[in-house]
């Protein structure tokens, strides 16, 4: 497959009835009865498992202590009311998976761990973003891995399986496949997915391009288990121009629909910048969102690092609060409960501090090399070596240098 990675200075419109790319499998958002009687389970489940993890009463009042302090802290204490259901399963979090899912055990088995210490299992990890390619055919404004663009690719389908066996060994609940655009190593990432999935949710990070409906079908054939789709407006002339490709809002939104056609667990994520950070744009993209049929929406601020290093693009307080006020309406307002949850990392840090760094989240960058996070572009040691685990170690250690430890 050719790429042009070089886009054309003025972008042109194309004639598409972009309102008829629509799936006929959207995500259903649950509230209501519904979703407290799911949530009862949910916590039974948790209450549970933290019974296996510490087996005495001290222990679990100090785990629920913790996770009330972290609740009060992110919501004032609040509850998320609705759900996201894809295919009978729920969702109340991107990144976590269905406690109908034999991996929701080991996954919270590793939050608690996090929280006050046991020694009874679970994941490591709960995400980590795998970079498996340089290439890519856009231009985006926002890129982080802009200097490594379509440079020559350092690691083989044989070092992507050595870095999924690694993570495996110390539990990683969910790997993302990034890049580049990943959708340019498909075949690999198909054969990857059916060989390591029972041990990890697979999910595939792009901005659109080349995931047909073929490649789509194939992909869930295989096992993975979420798309994000990157949309960063929605104008589809504003989102091409963001993009640097002609079509690539097409693209974009057609992934959505394949996504969501083939069962995904599927969601869109989307760079706020200053421009766009008023309430006006935030209500007409998840208006967007919602008419897609997805039940995630991420957004990620812009950061001063890749084809933005040297820029002053970082979003202020001001800017911040107008999010903020956002996220809160979308989660818990009665007007919203059927517009998709919306996650924001950056909110979070704010609250709680940085979950990257090998804490909850780590980086690995198109060399298998170890990073805190896509936007911290500081080498911590390769995701190859024998030592990964001391490299993982001195990741965490080190920590975050824009904000404080997670609390614990």
């Amino acid at each position: 497959m050719s790429i042009d990675p070089t886009p054309a200075k003025v972008i042109q419109p194309l004639d598409v009835d972009y309102d008829a790319i629509r799936s006929s499998n959207p995500h259903r958002m649950v509230h209501g009865v519904e979703a407290r009687l799911i949530r009862l389970r949910q916590q039974a489940i948790n209450l549970w498992t933290a019974l296996q993890a510490y087996r005495t009463s001290s222990g679990i009042r100090a785990v629920m202590a913790k996770l009330k302090e972290h609740r009060a802290l992110a919501s004032g204490g609040k509850r998320v009311k609705k759900l996201v259901s894809v295919e009978g399963r729920s969702h109340w979090r991107l990144f976590i998976p269905a406690n109908t899912s034999h991996l929701h055990v080991p996954f919270l088995k590793g939050e608690l761990n996090r929280l006050v210490p046991h020694s009874k299992g679970g994941h490591e990890l709960a995400v980590v973003f795998l970079s498996v390619t340089k290439k890519c055919p856009l231009k985006c404004e926002h890129c982080f891995e802009w200097h490594n663009l379509n440079q020559k690719e350092v690691i083989g389908p044989e070092d992507i399986n050595r870095m999924i066996e690694n993570l495996q060994s110390i539990g990683a609940t969910n790997i993302a496949f990034t890049g580049g655009e990943p959708m340019l190593r498909v075949r690999e990432m198909a054969e990857s997915i059916r060989r390591y999935k029972s041990k990890s949710q697979f999910w595939i990070l792009t901005s659109g391009f080349n995931f047909t409906a073929t490649n789509a079908a194939e992909l869930r054939s295989a096992g993975a288990h979420g798309v994000v789709v990157s949309i960063d407006h929605y104008d589809p002339l504003a989102h091409d121009q963001f993009r640097g490709s002609r079509g690539s809002f097409r693209d974009a939104i057609n992934a959505v629909k394949h996504a969501l056609d083939k069962g995904f667990l599927t969601a869109i994520s989307t760079c706020v910048t200053r421009d766009n950070a008023n309430r006006e744009y935030i209500d007409e993209f998840m208006n967007m969102a919602r008419s897609l049929g997805v039940g995630f929406v991420q957004w990620i601020e812009p950061k001063a690092v890749g084809h933005y290093a040297m820029q002053d693009v970082i979003l202020k307080p001001e800017h911040q609060v107008v999010l903020e006020e956002a996220l809160l309406d979308y989660t818990y307002a009665e007007a919203f409960k059927n517009h998709p949850l919306v996650i924001y990392h950056e909110y979070y840090q704010r609250k709680l501090g940085c979950f990257a760094s090998g804490n909850k989240m780590v980086y690995v960058d198109t060399d298998g090399d170890l990073m805190s996070c896509p936007f911290c572009h500081r080498k911590g040691g390769s995701l190859l070596s024998d030592d990964f685990r001391q490299s993982l170690e001195n990741l965490r250690s080190t920590g975050c240098s824009d904000y404080a430890p997670v609390i614990g």
